[in-house]
């Protein structure tokens, strides 16, 4: 696959090397996808890049730029001229401008950028802008077919062939009374079905049970309505029910895959996953510096435990020996815990108590079996081990058993923290991703060796 991509954008850049009126360009490249024309868009010198864009019509060269990110779309309008960038920007659908607006930090440059729109256009935008990036206002695009509920099938079908020129998606039809509430919809092809009853009323056959969000919706809960209903649009509507904009699956899942990014950040450890081909050492030292930093301090407490039983780990060397293997099981456990308890966040399964109960308990359960299970294998282990070293058979048992409950004890404890400390950061309002693995693994290391340390006192103590 990646051969016939390259392959395809080599091709291109033949066609824009080898010829130099733009009409031949033009006629040459009318065979190529506007995704394939973006990804070669955004590699190109100047002089190829000028050649590219102006020989594109300004439709085709709008929506390779709209399959761009938000980063990569705005460092190509950087490079059109301005003539060029305000009717493309015009051209532009609403939801995507939002994207690019929102991505430029500079202020200045950000109002630059909106002077450059229409002001009905612009004043949708600026209001986009306000929604956080997981609400459906932040997504939501105001170019839809609507119809009025006292129009004639007759008006209706003139009234959509007048809208499709002007909007991305005409398969589904609004429909909204004098004071543009949402009162019902219907799809094209029941619109089109209804043409040989011209004088018929929208009114009486349009579909009023409705289903919509509104601009405070959170992304996941609109994505959650869409699979349930099997629907690719919903409409967007506010508070007095008045029909303010639609979203589409697509611009949902893309909305998805950020916050997924960012969950795999926290996961990681990290500030920020984006990682591009110019990055900077300064720019990744950025992202994992921070994290890296705090997390010193915090095993600052995981070091100070091992200290104050240095006499109990030369009194028993052996100690020494297991001591990694239990807390990498215990990480290893915690952080199965944790991915599943961010994917049923994600997924919004743990909304209701009896949800978070159910979960928890399925966790303990796991965390039980998982342990005993590892706990039986490890003392076969060690006794085996100790055996082989020469240590007799009483006190390799006593060590077996101590070793083995520590890694029993420390499954369970890890299992957990892996789910309730999200559900509490959860609790407070805050993203449960930023409880990520780094954090939970250290905390697990912290109560394990306070569990292993623990009993290992207490067997010296029999010992002796």
């Amino acid at each position: 696959m990646a051969e016939i991509v390259d392959n395809i954008q080599n091709n291109i850049i033949k066609i824009l090397e080898e010829n130099n009126h733009l009409k031949d360009v033009s006629l040459l490249l009318d065979e190529y996808h506007h995704y394939e024309l973006a990804k070669v868009l955004i590699n190109l010198d100047d002089d190829l890049f000028n050649k590219l864009y102006q020989a594109l019509p300004l439709v085709k060269l709008t929506e390779a730029i709209e399959t761009l990110s938000p980063e990569e779309a705005f460092n190509v309008f950087e490079r059109l001229n301005i003539q060029t960038l305000i009717q493309v920007i015009d051209l532009f659908e609403t939801d995507d401008l939002v994207d690019i607006i929102d991505f430029i930090e500079d202020k200045d440059k950000q109002v630059s950028y909106l002077s450059l729109i229409a002001s009905s256009k612009r004043k949708i935008i600026k209001s986009y802008l306000h929604f956080d990036d997981d609400m459906v206002g932040s997504i939501m695009n105001n170019n839809f077919v609507s119809i009025h509920n006292q129009m004639t099938v007759k008006k209706a079908i003139k009234s959509v062939v007048d809208q499709a020129p002007n909007v991305e998606y005409i398969h589904n039809i609004y429909v909204v009374d004098d004071y543009n509430h949402l009162v019902g919809t219907l799809s094209l092809k029941e619109l089109i079905n209804m043409g040989n009853e011209k004088a018929a009323l929208i009114k009486d056959f349009m579909n009023t049970n409705l289903v919509y969000l509104y601009p405070t919706t959170n992304v996941e809960e609109a994505i959650d309505m869409m699979k349930n209903y099997d629907f690719q649009l919903l409409p967007v509507v506010n508070t007095d029910q008045n029909l303010i904009g639609i979203i589409s699956f697509d611009d949902t899942v893309d909305a998805m895959k950020e916050e997924s990014s960012a969950d795999y950040a926290s996961l990681a450890g990290l500030t920020d996953v984006e990682i591009t081909a110019d990055e900077t050492v300064f720019s990744s030292l950025k992202k994992r510096l921070p994290w890296l930093i705090i997390l010193l301090f915090v095993n600052l407490i995981t070091s100070s435990i091992i200290s104050g039983y240095e006499e109990e780990l030369q009194t028993l060397t052996t100690l020494a020996v297991f001591m990694p293997l239990i807390l990498n099981m215990a990480g290893n456990s915690s952080t199965q815990g944790l991915g599943v308890i961010i994917r049923l966040f994600a997924t919004n399964q743990l909304k209701e108590k009896n949800q978070i109960i159910k979960h928890l308990s399925k966790e303990l359960l796991t965390g039980i079996i998982n342990g005993i299970i590892v706990g039986i294998g490890l003392f076969v282990l060690v006794l085996l081990f100790n055996y082989i070293r020469g240590t007799g058979f009483q006190d390799g048992l006593n060590f077996a058993f101590v070793i083995s409950l520590s890694i029993s004890l420390s499954l369970v404890v890890a299992t957990m923290a892996g789910s309730i400390v999200p559900l509490l950061i959860n609790a407070i309002k805050v993203d449960p991703a930023v409880a990520s693995g780094p954090f939970i693994t250290t905390i697990n290391d912290i109560i394990s060796l306070l569990i292993y340390f623990g009993l290992t006192t207490a067997l010296i103590s029999g010992l002796s």
